[in-house]
């Protein structure tokens, strides 16, 4: 009785949506099918004689009858021209472009509905009345559906310059200090090199030792997960990717890099790659090795060992990596990637927190050094079969090996409601952690011959992961008096610990799914349906022993030295020590409808997931936790193309989760005196609605680009933290579910080449509010955020020089609740020039100022800081291949680190030390072996007096 309640009330809700959906969407009838089905399509392409594209050439179709103009259109970047909609018939093709002769042909279209003709040749007026020079610009940026594409060449870096230069001079693209690509507030999972995966989920591995100039084109694309794209039902798992499209001609042939330098400070680089790429298959070997924070990966440690130190810091690195994807064209293709990686990391922090109360605040000053240094080995492989048209199987297995050794300490001075200091609390820890991991993925999926529109799909995933970490540590807190003023007397506390633990889980997967077509596959209508069960078993030991002072930490488990030199084993304090045995068990049941026309295409549906997980406290039952939850989350995907250049697409999902058992174990952690935390059993899960509509537009004839996105996100008992101060310092931290909680963003980019196409503009504007809740001494704070960014670029590029200047301005406010004294607004401000000099004889000169200022941080914490590099190069050999370069990195020595981190229980104001400036001399080399007629565009680029080579002026 009620599961058909449920139903009834489901159908209710979501059939009157699908509805206004499907009457949103223009509905062709069979009239305007069968229409279609009697026309042509055409296309074909424009080449010179030395089969170069002829951009924006005008092609005409005539009748042949009487010359009537039946269709008209121009070639794009590549020099493609289609045409739809043609009825069968004789016609007279006509192509014409200034400074070619005009060329007509005969064609006769039958009833194909798809017809490409061969590259058609066009020649070279033989009748010159004076020397013209024409110059022809890419489009900077352009935007169609999923994917914003920009031009690599209207972006030029320096010499030597790897991807991640690149992306840091794309509008909407922002690169972190740890390396993290985020695009459009997105961030970046993949990078792709030709639409295949290179180095699978470490986008760090292409950004940071691909070189910049063999790029001719950048797309960064929001897609269905790869599960979601074989499978054909979507999983809701979306993800941000970046395309890397080489340069025509560079698909044939060895070519790559090589460059060593040396400069102040003992700072010292090498790098390499070499490439092979034949047929569709390519090979890939790189190498870095570094001193200057140029990390060539993403380092695995923090995802792994709880005492991983962070991200910040100066970091010395290397690292070997091998990819490779062969195969014969898309039947087979085996590829993979084998990396090794080794890291040493040190970091010193400075941090100010200020707690939020109603009518007072309480500080903390946090300084804080630690090290890090990890060894990490990899691979991952994937083979992809695909027989004929109907059967896809793809196997991905993987492994990974790590190893971290971390070292840190850490002083806290907390001063109290009064301004006074109350406690001083110094800590440390030396940690060893080894991790060993291995699984793999395994997906089939079937498209039925005899019943088009029809198919199935079986997947299945495994992963085992062991954890082993040990520690030990040590806690001296003391507790200042308040009644005395002269802080002569205290209270201390000391707490030394060895730490044991050990994490090691086993997780397999199954999914099953199944699209059937509703009536005429031509109707576009399916249904969807997947079932996936997934089950974890995560186990976690925590052993902390208390240290006397006579212990031996040679010696495991530790001891103690009792009478005549024996050894008395140290036993495990039952306070801070605890064994689980977690098991989760998630099913997720899913019903969809999917509606596809010329213009639109929709996808609605509703998951029922039931979810399970237990957890055995080994020491104490009475904390065991055994529940049981069932979760439903719609959603729904919604595009129309308004036409080729423009559409809008609306994403809405929802989606809940569990939490995790960290924040469910009822067992006090008070490992840490000044930061005791404690899990709450009766969590309930929460549930996030993500909305997300975005529109976009490129006009053909103006090259201009615009792109509209909104997004919002509201969580339904959202789990927050809600902590205890004490006036000696110390908090203690428990975790609870609150309403709302919420995020919302809109950002616009815009890009427009001027008449003259030597000057171009475009404007990136990015707006965030948030609100958040948090709870202090039992006082709730709910914390309004709101941010606005300000981005426009102006860039002119003449033929021997390129000028660009990027302005910026952002603004931050925060708003609480309580102690509304302490709201406070951050202005960030600044700007980013870039100029590029060329000459005809190989020399180079290429700048980068960047001047940043903020007001409204904590006092001493505002900056204003310019950042000047600077490199002069100077090409050798006939081929320029040989690249002697000077590089100053700040050049002013003014670089800082700052950061500002805003919640409902507390404001942060960190700063970390960075890479301060220094000089460098690099020598580089690079080699190809391109065949005759095959040379890669922008091989060949001519500037001022015939300059050749890479690294040269954009091509135009």
């Amino acid at each position: 009785m009620q599961f058909t309640i449920w139903s009834h009330t489901i159908r209710r809700v979501i059939t009157p949506f699908i509805g206004m959906a499907l009457l949103a969407m223009p509905v062709y009838g069979q009239q305007q099918d069968k229409k279609q089905q009697n026309t042509v399509a055409l296309s074909g392409s424009l080449i010179d004689s030395e089969g170069e594209p002829l951009i924006e050439a005008t092609v005409k179709l005539l009748s042949a009858r009487d010359s009537q103009f039946v269709k008209g259109t121009t070639t794009n970047f590549d020099g493609v021209f289609k045409m739809a909609q043609i009825k069968p018939g004789r016609y007279i093709l006509t192509a014409s472009y200034i400074g070619y002769e005009p060329l007509d042909t005969t064609l006769r279209l039958g009833r194909t509905a798809n017809v490409k003709l061969k590259p058609i040749l066009m020649r070279s007026s033989s009748i010159m009345l004076k020397e013209a020079v024409v110059h022809g610009v890419k489009t900077p940026i352009k935007v169609m559906e999923d994917t914003v594409e920009y031009n690599a060449d209207s972006y030029h870096t320096q010499p030597n310059a790897v991807v991640e230069d690149l992306l840091k001079r794309l509008p909407g693209v922002e690169v972190g200090t740890d390396g993290a690509i985020t695009a459009n507030g997105k961030t970046v999972s993949k990078i792709l090199i030709d639409g295949k995966e290179f180095f699978s989920d470490d986008p760090q591995v292409a950004s940071k030792n691909l070189p910049a100039n063999m790029i001719e084109k950048l797309q960064v694309v929001d897609r269905k997960s790869d599960m979601a794209r074989l499978t054909g039902v979507d999983d809701g798992e979306d993800e941000t990717v970046i395309n890397l499209t080489f340069k025509r001609g560079m698909n044939q042939g060895w070519f790559g890099t090589a460059e060593t330098g040396y400069g102040t400070d003992d700072r010292y680089m090498a790098s390499f790659n070499v490439n092979r790429f034949w047929n569709g298959n390519q090979v890939t070997l790189l190498g870095n090795f570094n001193n200057t924070n140029q990390l060539g990966f993403t380092d695995s440690n923090g995802n792994r060992f709880r005492r991983f130190g962070g991200n910040n810091g100066i970091t010395e690195s290397r690292a070997l990596g091998l990819n490779f994807n062969v195969g014969k064209e898309d039947i087979i293709r085996i590829g993979g990637d084998v990396m090794w990686s080794n890291t040493d990391r040190k970091s010193i922090t400075r941090q100010e927190r200020e707690y939020l109360f109603s009518d007072y605040s309480t500080f903390a000053k946090i300084n804080k050094y630690s090290r890090d240094r990890g060894n990490n080995f990899r691979g991952d492989f994937r083979v992809l079969w695909k027989p004929d048209s109907f059967n896809t199987l793809e196997v991905r297995p993987n492994f990974s090996l790590n190893f971290n050794k971390s070292r840190s300490t850490e002083n806290t001075d907390y001063f109290n409601r009064h301004h006074e200091h109350a406690s001083h609390n110094a800590t440390g820890s030396n940690s060893d952690g080894d991790s060993y991991e291995f699984g793999g993925r395994i997906i089939y999926s079937h498209s039925f011959k005899n019943h088009r529109g029809r198919s199935f799909s079986l997947s299945s995933n495994y992963r085992y992961s062991n954890v082993i970490e040990n520690e030990s540590s040590f806690s001296d807190f003391i507790r200042l008096l308040e009644d005395d003023p002269d802080n002569e007397m205290d209270i201390p506390d000391k707490l030394d610990q060895y730490n044991d633990n050990k994490t090691w889980s086993n997780q397999i997967m199954g999914q099953f799914t199944w699209t059937e077509p509703l009536g005429d596959v031509s109707n576009g209508n399916y249904l969807t349906f997947s079932y996936r069960a997934n089950y974890r078993w995560n186990n976690a030991d925590k052993l902390v022993y208390n240290l006397p002072d006579d212990y031996d930490l040679g010696i495991y488990p530790p001891v103690t030295i009792g009478p005549g030199g024996s050894y008395i084993p140290v036993e495990p304090d039952p306070k801070y020590s605890n064994r689980y045995r977690n098991n989760y068990f998630n099913q997720q049941i899913r019903a969809g409808y999917r509606k596809v026309t010329k213009n639109a295409n929709l996808e609605v549906g509703l998951a029922l997931v039931p979810q399970m997980s237990k957890s055995i406290f080994l020491d104490n039952a009475d904390k065991n936790i055994d529940r049981w939850v069932w979760n439903y989350a719609p959603f729904l995907r919604y595009r129309y193309k308004f036409s080729k250049q423009s559409s809008i697409q609306v994403n809405y999902r929802g989606q809940s989760s569990q939490p995790s058992m960290t924040q469910l174990q009822p067992v006090l952690d008070i490992s840490n005196p000044t930061n005791q935390i404690q899990g709450n059993p009766n969590l309930d899960p929460s549930f996030n609605h993500n909305l997300m509509v975005r529109y976009q537009n490129f006009s053909m004839e103006s090259q201009r680009s615009v792109m509209l996105m909104a997004n919002i996100q509201m969580t339904q008992n959202a789990i927050i933290s809600a902590t205890q101060m004490y006036e000696n310092g110390s908090r203690l931290t428990r975790y609870i579910n609150v309403n709302g909680v919420w995020n919302g963003r809109l950002m616009n980019m815009f890009s427009m080449p001027f008449r003259n196409k030597k000057w171009s503009f475009s404007n990136h504007i990015f707006t965030n509010a948030s609100r958040t809740i948090g709870y202090n001494n039992n006082q709730k704070n709910t914390s309004l955020t709101f941010m606005v960014s300000e981005n426009p670029g102006i860039t002119f590029r003449p033929d021997n020089f390129e000028l660009e200047l990027r302005p910026r301005y952002s603004l931050q406010t925060t708003h609480n609740t309580v102690q509304v004294q302490g709201n406070q607004t951050v202005h960030s401000y600044g700007g980013r020039f870039d100029g590029s000099y060329y000459t005809s004889w190989g020399l180079t000169l290429q700048t980068d100022i960047n001047y940043s200022a903020t007001s409204g941080y904590a006092a001493g914490y505002n900056t204003r800081t310019w950042l000047w590099n600077a490199t002069l190069s100077q090409q050798f050999l006939k081929s320029k291949s040989l690249t002697l370069a000077v590089k100053v990195f700040d050049l002013l020595n003014q670089r800082s680190n700052i950061r500002r981190t805003v919640t409902a229980n507390y404001i942060d104001d960190i700063e970390y030390n960075s890479l301060t400036r220094y000089f460098m001399v690099t020598l580089s080399y690079r080699f190809n072996s391109f065949g005759k007629g095959n040379r890669p565009e922008g091989f060949e680029e001519r500037g001022p007096g015939g300059r050749r080579g890479f690294g040269g002026p954009p091509h135009r």
